[in-house]
């Protein structure tokens, strides 16, 4: 096996830093690389698209330079890295010194590398499929014309740009497109292009002149080059992990290692040090629990007291382990103990890590080079914005981490709303239960003094006073509101929860209004019993979309009227006036509380929560805040018996909730930059009417933008609403934007707005009201003359008869203009709406009421949000007085508001907190315990870490840190925060993190391949070499002869002759994750099946969204890519609206502009929120379920009779199956291993498995632990017996509690991941472990009937009496939780994986993981532990005894009828399995030395042919070859 060069030209330029030169005997080192899986692109395009991505506008202009020739004919890399520095620096750009190193940063991790490969997989995937037969592969560079291809600018060519508005034209921009464009609208020129072929020049030249002109917009996607040989990415941003392994049992294979007995115990020569000793030692000294426990207090001491604190750090928590018995030596310095004390006692506690940007604390999974760029770009944008303001970059950080703003985030205090229907005489609500009155409640207290009682985390005080409120608007038309009512609040109500529940029956269609009388009339004829009774007949008959009589009469069957009440029949309900006013009311509540969208909130004391799937736990917290306030207020005397606890809870809330400026949750709220705006837009701002307040104050100035047709009454009111605000609130100024649907050319306030501005006449607010009460809608004439004397009294120079007036067909064509700038925002042409310092508020239709009340209430809420907390901490570092540019005050605001929004959110929980902080500074001593690097005042970023210095987290943050260090804009600081005690090493790993600051060049100016070395390990421990990757990657190793899970250094001396041990890793696949919502009902529709592809591969990968969140992921590179729903019940009842490329749309939103196709562009993968709706008539049905539905057509029923037919046909063998429906095999076999010795009793068990069959066999195996020399000897071993076999693997996701430990996170993919793992189309599968011998045809074991069940396990044997005292399921625990039921063992079960996803085993199975291993203690034997746990709710079928025999655990008597035997482990002998293997199983070794026969042949066969492979290499032909071999055929002959 060869491996690549990687290690070659990196260990020159490492030589210098050794600590051991090869001039000396020196162990040998570990050397670790980690390659993409595709080819890198020519150095040239990863150069001009990383500085794309650090200036956006550089593209063109650069790609210009290119086109010119300017990087021809030069030789290295460094040299053309200089050359295109030089060049970007001529062209004005990167030459900001944080631009640069972000550059150079981005470079060095190959940033753009993904980008650039995704153009390439566009072209070989998605376009070449559909060019058709006139398609010319050879062409270099061409153009896309009206779908056909033109590879040469001769002839007609420019005839044809010119005359392009004839033809079919394709302008749909795909994400990675890059656009130059200097009007919208116009057809795109699409080149195809190797940008360094000699004919791009031609056609780019054309193309951007064209597109500079504006007769077309012009970009370019790259091709792959027709002869071009790739060299390998070889990636860094990530870390390596040797770990001390820990093994009660022998896990080596006896073939690899020597096996030199237990690990030898050093000397104990703790003595003081001054610095680090990199000598090579034989193994890890052990440390006494006195030395161990103040090791993080020594380790702190010890960094701070070297010469170099940083390095001296990074150096220590590398090979940790290997240090620590020599720091554990020093003594702590008195000063850093008190230092550390009193910041344990003001700010975090001991031994926490912690990591800020210029404020924001960081989460772990966001500490990564990759997302760091992203978070470091972002920073420099808002930075260099404030800079803009007049705010320089210090002043900058200093406002955006204020402890004003911060303070204002904790104590936001989130808006109530009056739910109450007095206003609508209290015929809305309809109460589900009264505390105060209900006689279930009479046996609890009524005294207030009750709430100071304590009761269990989250419970409610059994007071018997009407204290808390649901109030939950309902379709009564909807099956699951229906749901909702009669089985979960009726369910909350019998249980006694002390909460008055409310529902409010809405009148949205002319169904829910006719449920919704009939449920009023019960309600107050024949009472609430009755009401409900109805509803549940109406939900179980299937009759919920409109009233039915017979349902009707049937809830009324033994009812009795309430006395004074008169029974009805159903017409006369429904046509009722007096029921009708009981609609008018509920019309009336939810108008006037915002009810009216499509899910509307719910209301717990007054605060509007989101109806979405988490409602009911975010509910609960905000029960709890509350339920803290009435403690408070009781306990300190505010309430007593006597206390209306509504009105109190109530004490500030709105009467009238306009949705739109409350949202139901502050991710909703959409922010615009207005700063960009003002800098694109800036003609238009210029002539925009603008008003200015009469009342300026800086510390509470807003600015609000109008925008409507103000030439409609609804425009017109929306210009009356924000002059009554400015007359009556200081520092409103107002902007006027026109937006009709058709620009009108009658006499007009549109026109006169944009004309008396540009003369002056606005002075202030009292100008504007004169215009309104002159020029209005309600008018039919407009006093032209008297609007002229107005303006002649203002400005008495005017002179009407010098200029036209009113211009219409100038103030038209200008509100056309400032369109544009509205499309930006994001309002289309007759939408209005209102933005008040970049928040904006709409769009709002027309039909609905948006007044002066409505203004103030807006106002008020953005000033105790976001405007006022921002000013005055602007005027505290006084920095208001400095803010330059037009609408400054609201470009700062702004950009505060902006910086604490993430850009598009990551995942359901909406990405980590962007809320900032200065509290460090503040509050933290640095003295004795801080190191610094860089200038804090010039610095861009400032970095903030609180580091403990004996931890494992540290040593991934620290090598991060130091790479931030070196480049330029950037200061660090770093408080090391040790934990107090230690009980045990708390570092039991070597670790490296490959990372750079910039490219890294060798002496001949070729790019230096990043990997991971280790030298100096002790040789003695037993080493797991692990990757350390992002949270988007799927790593494998790719290339290594070596035991990686089981590294012992000094049994690979001699075998490695001096060399050292190396490793090359592969970057598999990037994801595509996301969270899925079903749009109608509120919640994942899990079970959905989805599928991934492209032109060429339609089917390229498929998946199913969980219940758990809505996630689902599928592995991919790279590439341009389209989701769809799997053909089948997932496309019968679901179709997808949106993919959510753009990240989470809440609510009704529509999603704007959202690509529907996805494109995988960044190493950090890409994150889907795709939203689902449900297909008419297909609102209650489960995907989950077979369909019982009867075909809507004749074609429906023909479809389904054909596709019955084909699945016969083809079950007989009379038809072949579709190309990607390939029949399964008969049995299929999945198992997991890791390390060489299981990969060999994995091998054994394949070879059993096929000894006792002659079916057909497919293997499955967990690829991501799997060994490469196992990968390579795999397919010998398929082609030798007649087995197929497929390598799959699935990411852990990344809000599913994780395992440290490798042989647990083994578990957990064996039982967590079943109905993702395999194909949807894989019915049953057997999970076999590695280290058994199957004696059976596994045959009889697919065809077990499960009963119903979801898999089968053995339960363990009981028949071996001498082990009885470690059979722990018959003892404490798991003798209580069974009470009878059966433990079963993990090492042979089958699952049935359509009934398994069918009752949605799988997201079961996770959730109760997620509870359960939350106690680090729980779940010991996770993969055996789980299913048993959840027996009772997912049934296990008890397979026969015989399927598993273990001889630790069942009798020898029972040997004789074993089906298959594991080599379980022995609690009471500790036997190596090796060792059990050729005693027990007396075929095992057979089998064993069958495969290593094999393995010796196809190592030979290896051998000739790679010695083939060479001389065809040095140029001799294959005649000449077989001339050689000729002489030798015609001697045997």
């Amino acid at each position: 096996m060869r491996l690549p060069n990687f290690g070659g030209r990196l260990s020159v330029g490492l030589l210098l830093l050794s600590p051991c030169v090869r001039l000396v005997s020196c162990g040998p080192a570990v050397n670790v690389a980690l390659k993409a899986s595709w080819n890198g692109a020519p150095f040239l395009l990863e150069l001009l698209e990383t500085a794309a991505e650090e200036v956006g506008a550089s593209y063109f202009p650069l790609l210009d330079r290119i086109a010119a020739g300017d990087f021809a004919d030069i030789g290295s890399d460094k040299a053309l890295y200089d050359a295109f520095l030089r060049v970007a620096r001529e062209e004005g750009f990167l030459v900001g010194q944080e631009e640069l190193a972000s550059f150079n940063f981005a470079l060095s991790i190959h940033a753009a590398a993904p980008r650039i490969e995704a153009h390439y997989h566009y072209y070989v995937n998605s376009l070449e499929p559909i060019m058709g037969r006139l398609y010319d592969a050879t062409c270099g560079v061409w153009l896309q014309w009206s779908h056909k291809q033109v590879c040469d600018t001769g002839g007609d060519f420019e005839d044809m740009l010119n005359s392009w508005e004839r033809y079919r034209n394709d302008r749909r921009r795909l994400q990675f497109d890059r656009v130059l464009e200097t009007q919208e609208d116009k057809p795109a020129a699409i080149l195809y292009a190797d940008i360094e072929a000699p004919n791009f020049k031609r056609f780019h030249q054309v193309l951007r002149d064209y597109a500079k002109q504006g007769i077309l917009t012009y970009r370019v996607r790259y091709k792959p080059q027709t002869h071009r040989k790739g060299r390998p990415v070889i990636l860094s941003g990530y870390g390596v992990e040797l770990a001390l392994k820990k093994t009660d049992y022998i896990a080596m294979d006896d073939r690899d290692v020597s096996g030199e007995g237990d690990l030898k115990k050093g000397k104990d020569t703790q003595t003081p040090i001054k610095e680090l000793d990199d000598q090579e030692i034989q193994d890890i000294k052990p440390l006494h629990p006195e030395d161990m426990s103040l090791l993080g207090m020594k380790a702190a001491s010890f960094v701070m007291d070297s010469e170099d604190p940083l390095t001296t750090l990074l150096k220590l928590l590398q090979d940790f382990p290997k240090h620590a018995s020599s720091v554990a030596a020093v003594g702590i310095n008195p000063d850093v103990t008190d230092v550390l004390q009193g910041n344990w006692d003001s700010f975090l506690g001991p031994g926490q890590n912690a990591l800020w940007i210029n404020g924001v604390q960081l989460e772990n999974s966001d500490t990564n080079a990759f997302a760091l760029l992203e978070h470091l770009r972002r920073e420099r944008r808002f930075v260099n914005s404030f800079k803009t303001l007049g705010v320089n970059s210090s002043e900058a950080i200093q406002l955006l981490s204020h402890q004003v703003l911060a303070n204002s985030k904790r104590d936001e205090v989130p808006q109530r709303f009056d739910y109450r229907d007095n206003i609508e005489g209290g015929k809305a609500i309809v109460w589900l239960n009264d505390l105060e009155k209900d006689s279930r409640y009479r046996e609890w207290s009524a005294a207030v003094n009750t709430l100071l009682r304590r009761v269990y985390p989250g419970q409610l005080h059994p007071l018997r006073r009407n204290v808390h409120h649901l109030v939950v608007p309902v379709n009564l038309a909807s099956k699951d509101d229906l749901a909702l009512v009669t089985e979960q609040l009726r369910l909350f109500v019998d249980r006694k929860i002390a909460l008055r529940f409310g529902v409010v029956p809405l009148a949205g269609t002319p169904e829910a209004v006719a449920q919704a009388k009939v449920f009023y009339y019960l309600n107050e004829a024949y009472g609430l019993p009755v009401a409900l009774g109805y509803l549940e007949l109406a939900l179980g008959s299937g009759q919920s979309l409109k009233p039915d009589a017979k349902v009707l009469e049937q809830a009324i069957k033994e009812a009795e009227l309430i006395e004074g009440r008169t029974a009805l029949p159903l017409e006369e309900v429904l046509s009722s006036e007096a029921i009708g006013e009981h609609i008018k009311a509920s019309k009336s509540w939810a108008g006037r509380m915002g009810a009216n969208s499509l899910i509307p909130p719910v209301f717990i004391n007054g605060l509007s929560l989101a109806k979405d799937e988490q409602w009911m736990q975010i509910m609960s917290a905000r029960l709890q805040a509350d339920v803290q306030f009435t403690q408070r207020a009781v306990y300190e005397e505010i309430a007593n018996d006597e206390t209306d606890f509504v009105a109190l809870l109530l004490g500030n809330a709105a009467t009238h909730r306009n949705a739109y400026i409350f949202p139901e949750g502050e991710e909703s709220v959409k922010t615009i930059n207005v700063g960009r705006l003002l800098q694109e837009y800036a003609g238009v701002f210029e002539k925009l009417p603008t008003i200015f307040s009469d009342k300026p104050d800086k510390l509470v100035e807003s600015t609000i933008w109008v925008i409507g047709d103000f030439d409609e009454k609804d425009g017109y009111e929306l210009l009356q609403g924000a002059s009554e605000l400015q007359k009556l609130a200081p520092g409103v100024n107002l902007v006027f934007i026109n937006n009709p649907q058709l620009v009108s050319e009658k006499p007009a306030l549109s026109t006169l707005l944009h004309q008396l501005h540009q003369v002056g006449f606005f002075k202030g607010p009292e100008q504007l009201q004169q215009l309104l009460e002159e020029v209005s809608p309600f008018k039919e004439h407009v006093d032209i003359p008297k609007v002229e004397t107005l303006l002649q009294m203002q400005i008495p120079d005017v002179k009407p008869a010098s200029w036209q007036f009113p211009n219409h067909i100038e103030s038209g064509n200008f509100w056309k203009e400032s369109q544009k700038m509205l499309k930006a925002a994001g309002f289309k042409p007759g939408q209005r709406g209102v933005i008040i310092n970049g928040r904006v508020v709409g769009p709002v239709p027309v039909d609905e009421e948006f007044g002066a009340e409505d203004f103030r209430q807006l106002l008020e809420y953005e000033h105790s949000r976001r405007i006022l907390p921002a000013l005055e901490a602007a005027n505290e570092i006084g920095v208001l007085e400095k803010l330059k540019g037009p609408q400054s005050s609201a470009c700062l605001t702004n950009l505060i508001a902006l910086s604490s929004i993430p850009e598009v959110p990551t995942s359901m929980f909406q990405g980590p907190s962007l809320a900032r902080t200065d509290a460090f500074d503040k509050l933290w001593k640095q003295e004795h315990v801080a190191i610094e690097s860089g200038d804090k005042d010039k610095a861009t970023f400032q970095v903030v870490a609180s580091i403990d210095p004996a931890s494992e987290l540290a040593q991934k943050w620290v090598p991060i840190l130091k790479v931030l260090s070196e480049m330029r804009g950037v200061y660090i600081k770093i408080y090391l925060n040790p934990q107090k005690m230690i009980a045990e090493l708390p570092v039991k790993r070597f670790y490296r993190h490959v990372l750079n600051s910039a490219p890294v060049f060798d002496e001949n100016g070729n790019l230096i391949d990043p990997q991971a070395r280790f030298e100096n390990i002790p040789e003695l421990p037993l080493l797991s070499l692990s990757m350390d990757v992002p949270p988007s990657w799927l790593v494998t190793p790719k290339e290594s002869p070596y035991d990686l899970d089981n590294l012992k250094i000094q049994s690979l001396k001699d075998r490695l002759k001096g060399g050292d041990i190396e490793a090359l890793y592969e970057l598999r696949s990037i994801l595509i994750e996301g969270h899925s919502t079903d749009i109608i009902n509120g919640g994942p529709p899990k079970g959905v099946q989805l599928v991934l592809g492209t032109e060429k591969e339609p089917h390229f990968a498929d998946t199913i969204v969980m219940a758990n969140l809505g996630y689902f992921q599928f592995k991919a590179n790279p590439g341009h890519y389209r989701m769809e729903l799997k053909e089948g019940r997932s496309k019968e009842i679901f179709h997808i609206d949106s993919t959510g490329t753009k990240g989470i749309q809440r609510g009704n939103h529509e999603a704007a502009g959202e690509d529907s196709e996805i494109a995988l562009l960044s190493f950090q993968g890409a994150t889907l929120f795709p939203r689902l709706s449900r297909n008419p008539g297909m609102e209650v049905e489960d995907v989950l379920e077979q369909s019982t539905s009867v075909p809507k057509n004749v074609g429906d029923f023909a479809t389904r009779l054909l596709r019955k037919v084909e699945d016969v046909l083809v079950n007989v063998g009379f038809l072949a199956p579709a190309a990607d429906l390939k029949p399964q095999a008969e049995i299929n076999i999945f198992s997991v291993a890791s390390g060489h010795l299981y990969e060999r009793f994995l091998n054994i068990m394949m070879l059993s498995v096929m000894k006792h069959t002659d079916k057909s066999v497919k293997f499955w195996f967990i690829e991501n632990f799997l060994s490469p020399s196992f990968k390579d000897f795999i397919p010998t071993m398929a082609e030798e017996y007649g087995f197929e076999y497929e390598l799959v693997t699935y990411k852990w996701p990344h809000w599913l509690r994780g395992q440290k430990e490798k042989q647990r996170e083994i578990w957990g993919y064996k039982i967590l991941f079943l109905d993702v793992l395999f194909p949807l189309d894989l019915d049953k599968v057997i999970f076999v472990d590695a280290d058994q011998i199957v004696r059976t045809d596994m045959k009889e074991l697919v065809d077990l009937d499960l009963q119903g069940a979801p898999y089968g396990f053995t339960p363990m044997c009981d028949s071996r009496e001498e082990i009885e005292g470690f059979r722990f399921w018959k003892q404490g625990y798991w003798k209580n939780f069974l009470r009878g039921l059966p433990y079963h063992i993990s090492a042979l079960y089958v699952v049935d994986l359509k009934r398994f996803r069918q009752i949605a085993a799988g997201d079961r199975l996770r959730q109760q993981y997620h509870q359960l291993s939350a106690d680090p203690n729980s779940l010991s034997n996770l993969d055996q532990d789980l299913p048993n746990h959840m027996q009772s709710m997912l049934p296990i079928h008890s397979l026969p005894q015989e399927w598993l025999w273990c001889e630790t655990w069942c009798s020898d008597e029972s040997l004789k009828t074993a089906k298959t035997i594991d080599l379980c482990n022995n609690p009471m002998t500790k036997e190596p399995k090796l060792d059990r293997a050729r005693r027990q199983v007396p075929e095992w070794t057979a089998y064993d030395e069958e495969i290593a026969a094999l393995a010796r042949r196809n190592l030979k066969k290896e051998g000739e042919e790679s010695e083939t492979t060479k001389q065809l290499e040095k140029g001799e032909t294959v005649e000449a070859l077989k001339e050689s071999e000729e002489p030798t055929i015609k001697q045997e002959l």
